[in-house]
C-alpha cells in the first residue's frame, strides 16, 4: 500500500505520518519525500504539526491509486501506469505473455503510437483521454472473441450513460458514437488456439475532456466534455467502465448469448439502416438485419440474399 492509498483510504480526514510510516514500514522522513512528489504531480495535501496529512483534493489522473479510490469489482485491481506509452495494447500483451493475471490493466497519460481497428492510428493527447487496455483470460473458443468486443462496447457505453452521456450509442463492430461522430473506440487481440483463449487484451480509446479536437477531425470526433460541457474525472470513469464490463462478462460464459445481443442492441442505431460496407476484397450495400451469435453483421441484400459481415467497414448511407 502506497502513502497515496493511505491518504485515499482516510479521505476526507487527516492522518498523521507516524501511522502511514508504521503502516507502510518507512521512515518519517520518507513519509514527507512521497509528500513532496505528490504535491508535484498536483495533488493538493495539507500538512499541520498536531493532526498530520489531509488530502485536499487530486488532478485528473490515471494513476492506479486513484482508479483503485473509485472501484467496486475485482478488475483493475492490478493496474500498471505509465505517464506515456507507445501503445497499451503493445504493453499489455507483453505483460500478458509474461504470465500478468486476468484482471490486469494497463493505462497511460498518452500514448505516441496509439492505434485503432485495421492499424488506424488514434490520436492520444496527454491528458485529455483514457487510453486503457485490460488484459482477460477467459474460458473461452477463439470463435467467441468478437463477443469479447461486443461486451466492451456495452460496458463503455452503459458507464457513459451513468455520468450524463445518455445519447451515445454503439456502431459496430467496435465505436461509441454520439450523433454521428465518433467518441471511442475499442480493439481487442488475442493469443490462443481455436478451441481456447490464452489471453485476450482490451483495448479503449475514449475521448474525454478534449474541450476541441484538430480541424481534420473535428467534423467526425467528439469528446465526454464537448458533448456535455461537464470535465469528467477520467479515473472514476475507467472505474465504471471495469464494473460495468464485470458485470455483463457471464453472459459470455452461457450457452445463449441471446441476453448479450439483447444487451448491445439497446444501444445500436444501424439495426434497419441502409448501410455501405467495405470489406478487404469488395464493397456493397445493403440494410443491417442485427448482430448474429457469433458477433457478425447481418446484412440484406438488394437481391433478397443475406451476407455476414466478420471486419469490414460500415457507414450509414445518405438519406436520399
Amino acid at each position: 500500500m502506497t502513502v497515496l492509498r493511505k491518504l485515499l483510504a482516510a479521505y476526507p480526514r487527516p492522518i498523521s505520518g507516524e501511522e502511514i510510516a508504521t503502516a507502510l514500514g518507512i521512515s518519517r522522513a520518507a513519509v514527507w519525500k512521497q509528500m513532496q512528489k505528490l504535491q508535484k504531480l498536483g495533488l493538493k495535501i495539507e500538512g499541520r504539526q498536531n493532526s498530520g496529512y489531509k488530502l485536499l483534493e487530486w488532478p485528473d489522473l490515471l494513476l492506479p491509486e486513484l482508479i483503485g479510490f473509485y472501484l467496486a469489482g475485482n478488475l483493475g485491481r492490478h493496474i500498471v501506469w505509465q505517464d506515456s506509452l507507445a501503445s497499451t495494447n503493445t504493453t499489455a500483451k507483453e505483460l500478458a505473455r509474461q504470465g500478468a493475471a486476468h484482471g490486469t490493466l494497463v493505462v497511460a497519460e498518452e500514448q505516441t503510437a496509439g492505434r485503432g481497428r485495421r492499424g488506424r492510428t488514434w490520436i492520444s493527447t496527454k491528458g485529455s483521454g483514457i487510453f486503457a487496455s485490460l488484459i482477460l483470460r477467459p474460458r473461452l473458443p477463439a470463435r467467441r472473441v468478437p463477443m469479447l468486443t461486443l461486451a466492451a462496447g456495452v460496458a463503455l457505453v452503459e458507464a457513459l450513460h451513468a455520468y450524463g452521456l445518455t445519447n451515445a450509442w454503439l456502431k459496430w463492430p467496435n465505436d461509441v458514437w454520439v450523433g454521428n461522430r465518433k467518441l471511442a473506440g475499442i480493439l481487442s487481440e488475442l493469443s490462443g488456439e481455436l478451441d481456447q483463449v490464452d489471453f485476450v487484451v482490451i483495448g479503449m480509446g475514449v475521448n474525454v475532456q478534449h474541450t476541441q479536437l484538430p480541424a481534420e477531425m473535428a467534423a467526425k470526433t467528439t469528446s465526454f466534455y464537448q458533448e456535455t460541457q461537464k470535465t469528467q474525472n477520467r479515473a472514476e470513469l475507467v472505474a465504471r467502465i471495469l464494473l460495468e464490463l464485470e458485470q455483463i462478462l457471464p453472459l459470455l460464459e452461457q450457452t445463449d448469448v441471446t441476453p448479450l445481443l439483447q444487451a448491445w442492441q439497446k444501444h445500436d442505431r444501424l439495426q434497419g439502416k441502409e448501410v455501405n460496407v467495405i470489406e478487404t476484397t469488395e464493397q456493397y450495400s445493403g440494410t443491417v438485419l442485427g448482430i448474429t451469435p457469433t458477433g457478425a453483421l447481418r446484412i440484406a441484400l438488394p437481391g433478397g440474399s443475406t451476407k455476414e459481415v466478420l471486419a469490414g467497414d460500415v457507414s450509414i448511407r445518405p438519406s436520399r
